[in-house]
């Protein structure tokens, strides 16, 4: 691969890497990492043949593309996918920049998993998190660790999974930053679990109306808030059963919030697949 670095001004630091033919076989390829890099002007006509991240550390550059041209500033990162044409540029001088570049047959799957799905400028919502994990990845790649292609692999699949977490997309907060909007409401159903817990509650306790509610947890775990209750309350039912031999199974569905002994039992057996008796006796 062509060193894209051979001209221009140099601070900072980096490394390319060509990788193995054993390296080629993994899911994912760490390729180059760049860290405290001053970012001069970059044509591409015929774009770059691997993914790359471009993070701002300070300053603010363009991107220009199909006509069109976006700023990525602080707390921005700008995601390049390859072979399309592209030119990025300072807008603030200095601009300074962290950048990975990666490749492998799982990574574009990763992305459009992670809502990352074109080229494009996204922002960070814990830019110090990325920091830290391309320091990381230049690390690996200057040592002379045999197995540093196998280590670099795990990078890209932490950073891949650092997308899904902690980019906001389209206006949207991240996905760290809903769950831990949603942690009053999490708190609240381990706390109260032993009583009735009404969706005015879950909405109360991170001040959002209840429809807003439903759909902002479905959104972060999958889950209806009654479905997330039931199974919470079934874990805990699972350890008073091993734990407690002989407190009676109707107190134990009092205990985490069943006031239908019946209900219970069938809510049980709809997650574990026995009724909570005969889980008892498999587990005591």
């Amino acid at each position: 691969m062509k060193n894209q670095h051979d001209q221009g001004r140099r601070d900072g630091d980096f490394v390319l890497s060509t990788p193995t033919e054993v390296e080629n076989e993994l899911p994912f390829q760490l390729i180059g990492v760049g860290c405290d890099f001053y970012q001069y002007p970059i044509d591409r006509p015929f774009g770059f043949p691997v993914f790359q991240w471009i993070q701002t550390i300070s300053g603010r550059g363009t991107l220009s593309r199909d006509q069109t041209t976006v700023t990525v500033g602080p707390e921005e990162g700008l995601l390049l996918y390859p072979d399309e044409a592209h030119h990025y540029y300072a807008a603030e001088e200095p601009w300074y920049v962290h950048w990975i570049t990666f490749s492998g047959h799982n990574v574009e799957n990763m992305l459009h998993y992670t809502g990352m799905a074109r080229t494009g400028v996204y922002r960070v919502a814990n830019p110090t998190h990325f920091e830290t994990l391309i320091r990381k990845a230049l690390q690996i790649l200057k040592s002379d660790n045999p197995l540093r292609g196998i280590d670099g692999s795990g990078i890209v699949y932490a950073l891949l999974l650092d997308f899904l977490k902690y980019i906001e997309r389209e206006g949207n907060e991240s996905h760290s930053g809903s769950v831990m909007r949603l942690k009053p409401a999490l708190d609240l159903i381990e706390r109260e679990m032993h009583r009735p817990i009404g969706l005015e509650d879950l909405a109360g306790s991170i001040g959002v109306t209840p429809q807003y509610f439903c759909e902002l947890f479905k959104s972060e775990t999958t889950q209806r808030p009654t479905e997330y209750v039931n199974q919470r309350r079934v874990a805990r039912a699972k350890e008073f059963l091993v734990q407690e031999p002989q407190t009676r199974i109707h107190e134990i569905a009092r205990r985490v919030g069943f006031e239908s002994d019946s209900y219970f039992a069938t809510v049980f057996r709809r997650h574990e697949g026995v009724s909570p008796r005969r889980f008892r006796e498999t587990n005591g």
